[in-house]
């Protein structure tokens, strides 16, 4: 399990970020793992980062949909 991710900073604020994740929430080790990559807006704002994000599930056999995630906060 793991995650990489790489962010680019285009003007004072605002950084465009690119990421892909491996892993899942298992119950037994020998759980499949599902891979996902996506792509990134950053706005670094007074009270810590807002980010929005837009992703896929690259392996066909858990979906492989889009989906869009908000959050606001210090990165973990």
């Amino acid at each position: 399990m793991g995650s990489g991710e790489y962010q680019y900073q285009f003007a004072d604020r605002w950084r465009l970020a690119a990421f892909v994740d491996h892993g899942n929430a298992i119950n037994d080790l020998y759980d499949p793992l599902a891979t996902g990559a996506g792509l990134g807006l950053r706005w670094i704002s007074p009270v810590g980062p807002l980010r929005l994000d837009i992703a896929k599930g690259l392996d066909p056999e858990f979906g492989g949909t889009w989906r869009l995630h908000f959050s606001m906060g210090p990165e973990l």
